[in-house]
């Protein structure tokens, strides 16, 4: 659906086509925060049109800041790192957990040329061998804002009335219509609860772990 379709589907839903209640501005509102919810919220597997690529950044001791991976004050959708891929040395790096870091103390799995190691910590991604200076970094963005226009909604059209839905959760609450709020979030938190169990939890991109 483009923003003004969505527009339109909310003014149905909360009986105000004519907006004299909920103004654009307040509907537009809602379904942004409502796209950022349901991006947070699904497996990563509904997320593929939000996939992008940070290609050709630069690692300094082995170390590549958010800043210097997607520009200040920007970070990928619940630090969704996808992959890392060492351009140095042309290899994927496995990625592991923060929580793993001390197994790189053993020489055996500390990371080389030929298998890097990258994890992400603190707005960083981390590189073993530090000598790795260059990487292309694979990751989620957050959803670009809808807008009363007809650019499409960037978000998956599985996942497009579960944004309707939050969207109007939020604002028959801001309306003080609080069993109608209940019954549109509820329905919203069942169809990601559906949507999830078909998918086990696992790493999109590369290899995780050791």
């Amino acid at each position: 659906m483009t923003g003004n379709d969505m527009i339109t589907s909310m003014g149905l839903r909360l009986e105000d086509p004519a907006k004299s209640v909920f103004t654009e501005s307040a509907i537009l509102d809602a379904l942004n925060i409502a796209q950022k919810t349901v991006a947070g919220m699904v497996n990563r597997h509904y997320l593929v049109e939000l996939q992008t690529i940070a290609e050709n950044k630069t690692v300094t001791s082995g170390k590549c800041t958010f800043d210097t991976a997607f520009g200040s004050n920007v970070n990928p959708l619940g630090n969704g790192i996808t992959g890392v891929y060492d351009e140095s040395n042309d290899v994927w790096c496995t990625m592991i957990e923060p929580s793993d870091v001390k197994v790189l103390e053993n020489s055996y799995l500390s990371g080389d040329t030929t298998s890097p190691v990258a994890y992400v910590f603190a707005d960083s991604i981390y590189i073993k061998p530090t000598t790795t200076t260059l990487i292309d970094i694979w990751y989620i963005k957050s959803p670009t804002d809808l807008t009363a226009s007809s650019v499409e909604c960037e978000l998956n059209i599985a996942l497009q009335e579960i944004v309707l839905n939050f969207a109007e959760a939020q604002l028959w609450r801001s309306d003080a219509k609080e069993s109608r709020a209940t019954s549109a979030y509820q329905s919203a938190v069942n169809m990601v609860q559906t949507l999830n169990e078909k998918y086990a939890v696992e790493p999109a991109i590369g290899t995780k772990g050791r």
